[in-house]
């Protein structure tokens, strides 16, 4: 990180607009993948920021409606990673913004990637989501690898460095020059938004390089050791016994954890069982807000 200074902001408020759970109760669409909006407050200015597009846009903007949010009042799209379930929406989203947008995540977007088992899928960026039509539907692509600051006090956590010994690479493939190769899903980013006197407020898509990974890199951009909150997908869903008991563990230091989408029941129940009230579950429409 360039800055000696760490920026931070005085009010988050994160509303889930689409994740597999559509909650109790309630008129939300649900829908695999998961799309979230950040809103930073500081000194009395409020940016917004749409982190991930979900699967498709059409029940992000049903949920939209619903919650009674303009779609043109966010200022910027954060993309966690390519997979099709977080980047899927995106051209649906950009023709309804209407104007032109920033659009951040990392230069391996557009890369072939895919799974090989039970048989071969692709799972990276979709046809309607093509670096051509995202620039024509007024989306203005800034690919950066390295860590840095979108908003004062909003960090991209860039390419996360894997220095855990129990958090590995998922059975991801690309096909690069004529070959299947391991994929470095490189481009798992999260952001981390730094709450003056709370501490970082860390959001996730998938945690596809390791959550604990995640929490160690935002420290280290930030210099800030207080996680105050984790939200998002945890990616435990297939997590050996050894990963899953040292991510609890670190869990265990994190003020509260609201986890869903990719973290599987299996880890869910042992994080409960770990942090009691502290765990809650993400659903369509659940609303956070950490303030100073």
């Amino acid at each position: 990180m360039p800055n000696q200074e760490i920026g931070s902001v005085d009010k988050v408020k994160i509303t889930t607009l689409v994740v597999d759970d559509a909650g109790y109760d309630t008129t939300f669409m649900a829908q695999f993948g998961l799309s979230m909006l950040v809103e930073v407050t500081t000194a009395g200015r409020t940016k917004r920021i749409l982190v991930d597009t979900g699967l498709s846009s059409g029940p992000i903007l049903y949920n939209l409606n619903i919650l009674g949010i303009d779609l043109k009042s966010i200022d910027f799209i954060f993309l966690t990673h390519c997979h099709y379930d977080h980047t899927g929406g995106l051209a649906g989203i950009l023709k309804e913004v209407g104007k032109e947008i920033d659009v951040v995540a990392h230069p391996s977007l557009f890369r072939i990637v895919c799974t090989l088992k039970p048989f071969v899928k692709y799972i990276g960026m979709t046809g309607e989501n093509s670096r051509e039509k995202i620039i024509q539907n007024g989306g203005r692509l800034l690919l950066i690898a390295e860590p840095f600051e979108l908003i004062t006090g909003v960090f991209s956590t860039g390419e996360v460095e894997r220095v855990t010994d129990f958090e590995p690479r998922e059975d991801t493939h690309i096909v690069e020059g004529g070959q299947i190769l391991p994929d470095p899903e490189a481009d798992d980013m999260s952001l981390a938004v730094n709450v003056k006197g709370a501490g970082l407020v860390i959001l996730a898509g998938c945690s596809h390089a390791g959550i604990v990974n995640i929490i160690k890199q935002s420290k280290k951009i930030t210099g800030v050791e207080t996680v105050k909150a984790v939200i998002g997908g945890i990616h435990l869903r297939k997590a050996s016994e050894e990963q899953l008991r040292k991510t609890v563990s670190a869990l265990e230091r994190v003020e509260s954890v609201c986890a869903g989408h990719c973290t599987g029941f299996r880890a869910l129940k042992t994080i409960s069982d770990k942090l009691g009230d502290r765990l809650d579950s993400l659903h369509c429409g659940k609303t956070l807000e950490f303030q100073t």
